[in-house]
């Protein structure tokens, strides 16, 4: 019993973080999506991203040092209020929560790692789910200075 026991516990952490989406490497996103190519529009300086399709979605994944730090999803059909439910959902591990912030206009979740979920700025159908730290830390370390002009 207690084997049992221990062997379901595990089973249900291992699927929790599963889910977790963003802070995946490399590997896992090629697992998950398939091949991916550069994608056109680099979003982030000193990042890699890109871009995949599967399942009716278009996807861009911004990778740093080999890990997922941001993703953008559009759905051919439109990022619909009920497509945006699901991809929050998928991107839940088990003991976090999303929570709407409706004067930033976006979705937080706590946890390790904190990440932000918002309609991405003229573009409502595409949807990004970023993780805060991650990108800020990526920024500031490639942040561009007019030094060299």
């Amino acid at each position: 019993m207690k084997n049992f026991l221990a062997i379901a516990i595990a089973a249900l952490l291992t699927t929790g973080s599963s889910q977790a989406r963003v802070g995946e490497t490399q590997k896992e996103i090629t697992e998950r999506f398939g091949e991916g190519k550069k994608a056109d529009a680099q979003r982030l300086t000193g990042a890699e991203t890109l871009a995949y399709e599967k399942n009716e979605f278009y996807v861009e994944v911004v990778l740093y040092e080999g890990k997922s730090i941001m993703e953008i999803y559009a759905h051919r059909k439109g990022t619909t209020e009920e497509v945006i439910k699901d991809l929050l959902k998928v991107n839940t591990p088990t003991g976090t929560s999303w929570r709407f912030d409706r004067k930033e206009s976006k979705w937080q979740r706590d946890g390790k790692p904190k990440l932000a979920a918002y309609r991405w700025p003229g573009h409502p159908d595409f949807f990004c789910i970023k993780d805060i730290e991650a990108c800020a830390a990526v920024e500031k370390k490639h942040k561009p200075t007019a030094s060299g002009l």
